[in-house]
């Protein structure tokens, strides 16, 4: 390959990465905040070492993102673009470090970004779309140190473990696959290397605020994941986690089933068949723990890569090629509303209520309760925030004296919705049980606090007792939201009956963790 192929091959990789980021950009506010971004928001609030259920990574990130001049929405969604184009550029320079030419970096890279994953990830603040782009930049360091064999490669995945650590726990699973697949290929010794063990130094380093942190709160990670595999894990089928693994990619799976058999099945690239070894070891685990489909995602970048290649070497006329390209481009258009909401929620309603269940209907409209619904889950949790917001913020306006209102939202999204619309009407912090809100709720509440409005989809039957007068002051009414019918109560002077409930309830759910005694 010529240097001046390689430039075309690096020029079209930016404009492809540059077309899916202007993309994002251009839809990022079709719906509006999902209900985990209020979430991050807050945790961008409070920076600290650890939170309750994530890495302190996504709220230093969120942090970064609302200090932009921006809207918040729109801050937010710039940084996952960004993102978004990072991980294209890094598909595209793989494909290279594979040996592939201009067709198979265009492919690749074009492909890639017209896929759901892709498309759904990058469109809101989360710590996934972090997490696929460092496990893809962690197998690129690992490929550049099998083609180079230059140990600043190996120092270079250090980093990238380290970062993977701090966005999410998941990231013990590649290095767990990478393990495996360095102990069955000729690079084993490379495990007995200084520069590794100084890579992991380098990780453990750049991780350990975080263990303290957990260290000292009693490890929540812990009660998190136990909740996690209770309620959501449990609904998860493992012949579900396969299929998913090609309908989350829909027509781009040509792609990445060929990379897969490719790197296991060519004898002239063998040294990167442990590329095949570290994905087959980590799609056994989640089999075996049931984990979300989407867990996996980081890996596909790089086999969407080798994918390319392998068609690249298997096409070889110009025509053919062409064909091939525009062909799976052309499939995916369709699906794109699905990875993205491109319309209102009842237009994307009726366009899911058209898609054939064999289409992957069926497993884009099935929640994490395991039932089938109108909308996916993600769509359905960006509708009906602003209505629940402005319930609170309506009445809370005519409270001239703000001190004596205190607001609780069962969940950290109708929490974070009224603390992110109501900036700017002197309202209190909303206070919640739920995940890392539990952080910094107050043990006690002002004396003068007697306006209590509680948000809730179902009615606070213990609570409401403890008040003097209780008034429902409207719900959610748009049925396409995951939270409909969530109603806004007012309750009023509360007894004291109420205040010690409330203190021992944050003890009690706080308890030793949070508190940092042992």
């Amino acid at each position: 390959m010529t240097p001046l192929s390689k430039d075309k091959g690096l020029f079209w990789i930016i404009v492809i990465a540059s077309a899916g980021f202007l993309f994002h950009l251009f839809t990022y506010n079709t719906l509006g905040f999902h209900r985990d971004e209020f979430l991050y928001l807050s945790l961008g609030k409070h920076l600290s070492a650890g939170y309750w259920s994530n890495p302190p990574l996504i709220g230093l990130v969120s942090y970064l993102a609302q200090l932009l001049p921006f809207g918040p929405l729109f801050s937010i969604r710039l940084v996952s673009a960004i993102a978004g184009f990072l991980l294209v550029l890094l598909t595209g320079l793989i494909v290279g470090e594979l040996g592939g030419g201009i067709y198979s970096k265009i492919l690749a890279c074009l492909v890639l970004s017209t896929t759901l994953l892709f498309l759904r990830a990058y469109s809101m603040l989360q710590p996934v779309p972090f997490d696929i782009l460092l496990w893809t930049a962690i197998l690129y360091f690992l490929l550049k140190y099998i083609n180079t064999e230059n140990h600043i490669w190996l120092l270079w995945l250090g980093v990238g473990f380290g970062l993977g650590m701090l966005n999410k726990y998941m990231v013990v699973f590649l290095a767990a696959g990478i393990f495996i697949g360095l102990l069955l290929s000729p690079k084993r010794k490379v495990l007995a290397d200084k520069y590794t063990w100084i890579a992991a130094g380098i990780a453990i380093l750049l991780f350990l605020p975080n263990i303290l942190w957990q260290y000292n709160h009693g490890f929540p990670v812990t009660k998190h994941m136990i909740e996690l595999r209770d309620t959501q894990l449990v609904n998860v089928k493992r012949i579900d986690i396969v299929i998913d693994q090609v309908l989350m990619f829909t027509f781009g799976s040509f792609l990445w089933i060929a990379g897969l058999i490719w790197l296991l099945a060519r004898k002239t690239n063998a040294r990167f068949r442990i590329f095949a070894i570290i994905y087959l070891s980590i799609l056994v685990f989640f089999l075996i723990l049931k984990g979300k489909s989407y867990y996996l995602a980081g890996l596909y970048p790089f086999l969407f890569a080798a994918g390319a290649v392998s068609w690249e070497k298997t096409i070889r006329s110009a025509i053919w090629r062409t064909v091939f390209l525009v062909g799976l481009v052309a499939f995916s258009i369709p699906m794109v509303p699905a990875g993205i909401p491109l319309a209102s929620g009842p237009k994307l309603a009726s366009y899911f209520s058209k898609m054939p269940p064999k289409m992957g209907a069926e497993a884009l409209l099935r929640w994490e309760d395991g039932k089938m619904h109108t909308l996916p889950q993600d769509f359905a949790d960006m509708i009906g925030w602003d209505e629940l917001a402005g319930i609170v913020i309506k009445a809370a306006d005519t409270v001239q004296d703000k001190s004596r209102i205190f607001i609780y939202g069962e969940n950290y999204g109708q929490a974070g919705s009224v603390d992110l619309y109501g900036r700017g009407h002197g309202l209190p912090q909303a206070m919640s049980f739920s995940d890392s809100y539990i952080l910094w709720m107050p043990d006690t509440l002002s004396a003068n606090a007697d306006l209590f409005f509680y948000i809730n989809d179902e009615r606070g039957d213990d609570v409401f007792p403890m008040f003097e007068r209780v008034d429902s002051l409207g719900s959610i009414t748009d049925t396409l939201a995951r939270e409909y019918g969530t109603t806004v109560y007012l309750c009023q002077r509360p007894s004291r009956e109420f205040r010690d409930f409330l203190r021992s309830k944050v003890s009690e759910i706080k308890g030793e963790r949070v508190r940092g005694k042992r």
